[in-house]
């Protein structure tokens, strides 16, 4: 059966199974997936071990830092934060240079959480996503992904110098 179009004659972008950003949606979906049933025996959400993982790195934070580096609103991480401060996994601490605010930072309880089990699990979600991949090609991938993440060459978020490849 033929459906004509008013724009028939416009060809559209090829938006396929092949097509670089469909993948690579595709490929955070998939992580997205392993990673919650990795920490899902923990009684934990990705969007926690996020929240942990950050805290770790960085050290104690406010909550909208934490939101804002993350990409998680505001709302959804006042849940997240008393859900693990429920858990005793965070404290929030008043902030020394600004008593009005809390930093949040883990407990013993939630660094060793994160360090002897949390990590192992979701270094094992990593290795069945990387699976497909040899070492060297884990490490350019890892190296990839960085660029695209931090080095923007002064880019910001949805700005192209040229058209993008798509694939």
């Amino acid at each position: 059966m033929s459906v004509d179009s008013p724009n028939s004659d416009v060809p559209l972008p090829e938006f396929s199974s092949g097509d670089t950003g469909i993948l690579l949606a595709k490929a955070g979906e998939l992580f997205a997936e392993l990673l919650e049933a990795a920490v899902e025996p923990f009684g934990l959400r990705a969007k926690d071990v996020i929240v942990l993982t950050a805290i770790d790195s960085v050290g104690p934070q406010s909550q909208q830092q934490l939101a804002r580096t993350h990409g998680i609103d505001r709302t959804t991480m006042v849940s997240v934060v008393d859900g693990l401060e429920r858990l005793g996994l965070v404290q929030r601490a008043r902030n020394p240079d600004d008593r009005r605010k809390y930093a949040i930072g883990l407990t013993g309880e939630g660094q060793a959480l994160l360090r002897y089990k949390l990590g192992p699990a979701m270094l094992n979600a990593l290795d069945t996503f990387l699976a497909p991949f040899t070492p060297g090609e884990r490490e350019m991938f890892g190296q990839f992904l960085w660029r695209l993440v931090h080095d923007r060459g002064g880019l910001s978020p949805g700005t192209r110098s040229e058209p993008a490849s798509g694939g």
